[in-house]
């Protein structure tokens, strides 16, 4: 027995590290990795049935068409379905890498789709390449067993610093010149932004811009000026460091033009014919510098190219031939992964991903706006009931602790005598703790924004958060607006609405019409919880002062004539109410208001801090053809609204660290699972 279960143990490791050998290849300083679980998706859908399906078939038959080849089967590009494909990114200060690593079934079938294979696959033992430059840069390289995909792309802020210009011979340049200082100047300086944001010396070639519009003023007025700025501009350039620049071809320049003197009005066609002279002359010099532009940027940007392409090639030969710490040792990573997800996609950290482009956003860049974010994951799950996207995010202790105050509040229950579940097309309710976030609120702000103002500013932004606490009566606010809400949409009704437009006479004189239209607008109800109404009280006296409100049976009407539908209020039960329905308003104020919730919709709303849904039947047949579309489009709306399920949206309870939500929609009757339910949808709107 003993020997059976080391055996059963053996086999069950073995399978086990068989299914993440590709994920051993993914190194451990990967910043993104997203999976697709090709065992659990093709237990929903078999090759048969996603060959035979609508994205099935317009895959094999476009990639038939562009590869001249007849493919019958998705098995026919040499894949093995069975496993694990993986993308996984990588950043650093010069060069961000795109990669994916896919598992091979057949690696014959994958080659026999190349053509021309002796000139384009280089072939090393059982290790083959085919380097493709001229597709942006990607190189493809696999074995027997796998297939690696690599892409670069290089940061325009690398070549920012001398240093890295000097070592490389590569520079950024970019066109670009200010019009208003070209009125003064006709040959204006240009290099990339980025230079401006080191201070050491430049290593840039110059490119001149092309020259303004002829000036109103005598040329050789024009041209004494623009010589005087172009002398001063060039006296002010600064030499580089580390390298002399490399000497541009020499520009070509404005040919001299004799002086006209106006001495009169009958000689005005000289000076007529001398500025046409220049405009041309100008002209063509403009276009031999954007064509001189044009040709040191193509040569830029082929010798970042190779750089990439050298670069891509040394990450490419490591996957296959060195051994390193994988990503299996991170365990943020290890703890993010669910064995029932179809898909999963991990982020190593929103500060991390702010700071990799932060170069590339100059001065914006230098702060620390994801402090204290750590590593979002998402998950994809389908099953024969829903499909479900979980999504989760890593907080600092401090943030965390933080949210777990402002988050300790439940929806108040007497919302949910206010909602109609078997007419309601959506609702969204969220309850958090007011006087809480009113005393978390300055902490957050200073953690995340106060790197704006920089160091120096420490003592003033600390005097900002305890004024903002002063100023504020945390727990007073707390009783006019406690922190809970709901908004529920119960119809859609199509009403003639009158606006304010102008026509014309034959004079072209205008004159302010009023028309009417017909506008679909929903039926809303929107609550929120006080228990003090002295402030309210004060501001509805105000507004009935001023005619901007009115009182009808305790329902107030505020009185906008623009407003498209009418909007009433009331408070009732520590309740304030917004609406533009009257029946329903009439309904809540003589307490007969018809109610009847779902025991699913109550859970949603009544055990999360935020909660969504979407009911796509109740929509059908409710938006008129003529704002969709016309009859045609409406009836293909309508179908694919009564196919779909409810989509609810909620979040969870903050369990450590970390901060989720879940989004999910339900499988309407008649469908197998969320997999093939999510492909007859996507058919059905591309017919």
């Amino acid at each position: 027995m003993k020997k059976i279960l080391i055996v059963t143990a053996l086999f069950f490791l073995t399978k086990l590290t068989y299914a993440q050998d590709l994920v051993k290849k993914i190194p451990a300083n990967a910043f993104t990795v997203a999976t697709i679980k090709g065992d659990n998706v093709f237990k929903l859908m078999f090759v048969k049935d996603f060959n035979e399906s609508f994205l099935g078939k317009k895959l094999l038959t476009e990639t038939s068409k562009s590869l001249d080849r007849n493919l019958t089967s998705i098995e026919d590009f040499g894949i093995n379905l069975e496993k694990n494909m993986y993308y996984f990114n990588q950043l650093s200060d010069s060069i961000s890498y795109n990669c994916f690593l896919i598992p091979l079934k057949d690696a014959a079938k994958f080659e026999s789709l190349i053509t021309d294979q002796d000139k384009k696959i280089k072939r090393a033992g059982d290790i083959r390449t085919l380097n493709m430059p001229d597709n942006g840069g990607l190189i493809i390289k696999w074995n027997n067993d796998m297939m690696y995909f690599i892409t670069g792309s290089i940061k325009g802020s690398f070549f920012a610093d001398s240093a890295n210009s000097a070592r490389y011979g590569i520079k950024e340049i970019r066109y670009q010149g200010n019009y208003d200082d070209q009125i003064a100047d006709s040959t204006v300086v240009v290099v990339d932004s980025a230079y401006a944001t080191t201070t050491e010396p430049m290593v840039a070639d110059v490119i001149i811009a092309p020259p303004p519009p002829v000036s109103s003023k005598p040329y050789n007025q024009h041209k004494k000026v623009n010589q005087k700025k172009a002398s001063k501009k060039a006296s002010s350039t600064k030499p580089g460091k580390k390298k002399p620049a490399k000497k541009n071809p020499p520009v070509k320049q404005i040919e001299e033009i004799k002086e006209v003197e106006i001495t009169d009005v009958a000689t005005s066609g000289e000076y007529q014919e001398a500025e046409d002279v220049v405009m041309q002359t100008e002209t063509g010099a403009a276009d031999d510098r954007y064509d001189e532009y044009q040709k040191e940027r193509a040569k830029q940007d082929s010798m970042k190219k190779e750089l990439a392409m050298v670069w891509m090639t040394a990450e490419a030969n490591k996957i296959f031939t060195t051994n390193y710490e994988s990503i299996e040792s991170n365990k943020s990573y290890s703890e993010s992964l669910d064995n029932k997800a179809i898909a999963e996609i991990w982020v190593s950290s929103l500060q991390d991903a702010y700071n990799s482009i932060s170069p590339e956003l100059g001065t914006y860049g230098k702060n620390g706006l994801m402090k204290g974010y750590g590593s979002l994951g998402a998950k994809l799950f389908m099953d024969d009931k829903s499909f479900r996207i979980s999504t989760g995010l890593e907080l600092a202790k401090e943030q965390a602790d933080a949210y777990k105050k402002i988050m300790n509040r439940k929806l108040n229950k007497k919302f949910l005598k206010y909602i109609n579940s078997e007419k309601a097309i959506g609702f969204m309710g969220y309850s958090i703790d007011t006087k809480a976030y009113l005393e978390e609120f300055p902490k957050l702000m200073k953690q995340t924004y106060g790197s704006f103002l920089g160091k120096n500013m420490e003592e003033e932004i600390e005097l900002g958060t305890d004024l903002f606490s002063l100023l504020l009566d945390e727990e007073a606010v707390s009783q006019v607006i406690k922190g809970d809400a709901l908004f529920v949409i119960n119809g859609l009704n199509t009403r003639d609405v009158t606006y304010t437009t102008y026509d014309y006479d034959d004079d072209y004189n205008r004159k302010e019409v009023t028309k009417t239209k017909k506008e679909t607008l929903p039926d809303f109800l929107f609550m929120f919880s006080s228990e003090d109404n002295r402030l309210m009280n004060k501001l509805i006296k105000y507004g009935m002062n001023k005619n901007y409100v009115t009182l009808n049976n305790n329902i107030y009407k505020i009185e906008e004539k623009k407003s498209p539908v009418d909007i009433y209020f009331m408070i009732k039960d520590g309740i304030v109410f917004f609406g533009n329905s009257l029946t329903e308003m009439q309904g809540i104020s003589n307490n007969n208001y018809v109610s009847s919730i779902s025991k699913m919709h109550k859970k949603l709303l009544a055990k999360n801090n935020f909660s969504f849904l979407f009911n796509a039947k109740n929509l059908v047949g409710k938006v008129p053809d003529s704002e969709i579309g016309g009859e045609e489009t409406a009836k293909k709306f309508n179908e694919t609204l009564g196919k779909m399920g409810n989509v609810y949206m909620k979040s969870n309870p903050i369990k450590g660290n970390v901060v989720s939500a879940d989004i999910s929609a339900e499988i309407p009757n008649g469908h197998e699972n969320a997999l093939k339910y999510l492909f007859s949808l996507i058919e059905n709107a591309a017919k």
